[in-house]
């Protein structure tokens, strides 16, 4: 008798609730914050550093549109989709092709 697996790609988990990527991500977020952090303001730099740690939070969360998939998975998704600039759409049976307009002539 076989096994069968019902999932190939497993994230890892550090504990319960942490995944490795997440923690990549914020790690790195706070990283990034530090090492930009002379280049602001002195007054506004624990601001800063605040703002990247609730940045690297939102990336990490579910997404609103995607709950299989984090923000930062989202936001990857949508700039694949954008350098894609050929759209198709489904045209019905019912019309004929005198019936069709082309919008590419006007411009």
């Amino acid at each position: 008798m076989y096994i069968m697996l019902k999932e190939l790609e497993t994230p890892f988990k550090i504990n319960k609730f942490i995944y490795a990527t997440d923690l990549f991500i914020l790690v790195g977020s706070a990283g990034l914050g530090a090492v930009l952090q002379g280049l602001v303001f002195s007054k506004l730099q624990a601001v800063f550093f605040v703002y990247n740690l609730l940045v690297g939070c939102f990336m990490t969360a579910p997404s609103f549109a995607n709950p299989q998939k984090r923000n930062f998975q989202s936001i990857v998704l949508l700039l694949r989709k954008t350098q894609n600039k050929t759209v198709y759409h489904s045209m019905p049976v019912e019309y004929s092709r005198a019936e069709v307009v082309d919008f590419r002539e006007k411009s």
